[in-house]
């Protein structure tokens, strides 16, 4: 990987995780991924769908992040519904910098 695709990533986590839990404080309810890629393309992340699935699975294999897949709709038509995206406490965590990861950075 290059080292700006891999700063990229780490950013892309980032933001992705502050999205997050900024909707989580406003408790408003759990994000879809059509709003979330949505709030990545106005931060200027240029990033497909698929791309945004495979950092979502990601960020949940890491326990940050956790979200529910219509797996029906997927096995069908390969039509990507993703809801209920939620962050987990090991992701506020580091959204609110009492931990840090090198994986993802808030800089």
């Amino acid at each position: 990987m290059h080292i700006l695709q891999a700063l990229n990533i780490r950013e892309l986590r980032a933001a992705i995780l502050q999205i997050v839990y900024d909707n989580h404080c406003r408790q408003q309810s759990r994000l879809r991924l059509t709003p979330l890629h949505g709030a990545l393309e106005m931060l200027f992340f240029d990033i497909s769908v698929d791309d945004l699935v495979t950092v979502l699975q990601d960020l949940s294999e890491r326990s940050y992040l956790s979200f529910k897949r219509d797996e029906g709709k997927w096995k069908k038509s390969r039509e990507q519904v993703i809801g209920e995206i939620q962050i987990l406490p090991a992701g506020r965590d580091l959204v609110e910098r009492t931990v840090t990861n090198p994986a993802v950075s808030f800089d």
